[in-house]
């Protein structure tokens, strides 16, 4: 190969590099971006179910081209108190992700208000809580439902959850855990009275330390008087403990970082438990992703800025995350399903 040869593949890697650091940035990928111009997106619909007396709903977003015989995996998203399916398709953006690494999502949809639905977790909250919903019940029935409609892997049938959303994931791996290959609640919480585990559940927990809503370190938090927590919540620290004793794990864990998050793992557990902790420090009661501080890089006084665009990092030996923070929660929460 030439000279001038080599010095075009170069660019040309450095052009890629670029345009999926620019996605990146957007909270896109490449393969999203593509779907949008290229209409390969799936579509999202509304499915409609009889439980008991009540008429409950979950929009579903099936990718396109899934019609082969094969069987795929499902994530099942729970909104938080007072949003909805929409807005936690919205917020996550799983339908993107879904058409890019091929999954089915379902976004169930809480009960009470239009404007402030929620689900009974046992201990929270709101309308589902002091009406007693039969939130259990519903999930069952749309989990047999899904699975009769759509091609979905039985066993690989994932729930993850925001909030209170994230309390009712907790709930539903105690009361069935054979229905569910793993879990992630994201600033979700469990209660010092709820039933614990008691088989072996993969389990993911997200949390920020400055959660005002639903405290990292356990408590009633802001808007318990709205929510009608009936208690307050354990901290992080003794929810996962609790699982990281029902999944038989080492007591000592593995301890990483990425950005500002520290990573705790509790693997090489008995079956097939998997229990980790995402810290994220100063995090809210947020859905995360990963924010850039340009203010940052425009302050450092060793980088040149046009010289880290005309450079990979490789090249510099400076690493992009340095000016960044947070975590993808949502491609984070995959890799995790996806393992299990």
């Amino acid at each position: 190969m030439s000279m001038a040869q080599t010095a075009s593949c170069r660019r040309t890697a450095l052009l890629h590099r670029r345009i999926k650091r620019l996605a990146g940035t957007l909270g896109l990928t490449l393969a999203a971006l593509a779907g949008s111009v290229w209409g390969l997106r799936g579509q999202t619909e509304t499915l409609l179910l009889s439980v008991g007396d009540a008429q409950r709903t979950a929009l579903v977003h099936v990718p396109t081209d899934l019609d082969d015989g094969s069987r795929w995996p499902l994530v099942v998203a729970f909104h938080g108190s007072a949003l909805n399916g929409r807005i936690m398709e919205e917020m996550t953006r799983f339908s993107a992700l879904a058409d890019e690494e091929r999954f089915i999502v379902a976004y169930p949809n809480g009960s009470g208000p239009a404007n402030a639905l929620s689900w009974n977790a046992g201990y929270c909250c709101s309308f589902a809580l002091e009406r007693n919903a039969d939130d259990l019940g519903f999930v069952r029935a749309l989990l047999d439902e899904l699975i009769a409609t759509y091609p979905v892997d039985p066993q690989r049938v994932y729930a993850t959850g925001f909030s209170n959303g994230g309390m009712l994931v907790y709930a539903l791996a105690v009361e069935m855990p054979d229905r569910f290959a793993a879990i992630a609640s994201v600033a979700g919480a469990m209660y010092p009275s709820q039933e614990g585990p008691t088989a072996p559940v993969p389990v993911l927990a997200i949390h920020g330390t400055d959660d005002q809503i639903v405290p990292y370190d356990g408590g009633v938090g802001l808007l318990a008087g709205i929510s009608g927590k009936t208690e307050p919540s354990l901290s992080c620290s003794e929810t996962i403990a609790l699982w990281v004793e029902a999944s038989g794990c080492p007591a000592e864990p593995t301890v990483s970082r990425e950005r500002d998050a520290r990573i705790e793992t509790y693997d090489a557990c008995e079956g097939r438990g998997e229990v980790t902790l995402i810290t994220l420090v100063d995090g809210g009661h947020e859905w995360p992703s990963i924010r850039r501080d340009d203010s940052a890089l425009l302050l450092a006084e060793t980088v040149s800025i046009l010289g880290l665009l005309e450079q990979d990092q490789t090249e510099t030996g400076i690493p992009w995350d340095v000016f960044e923070s947070g975590i993808d929660a949502t491609r984070t929460i995959w890799a995790f399903f996806n393992r299990h």
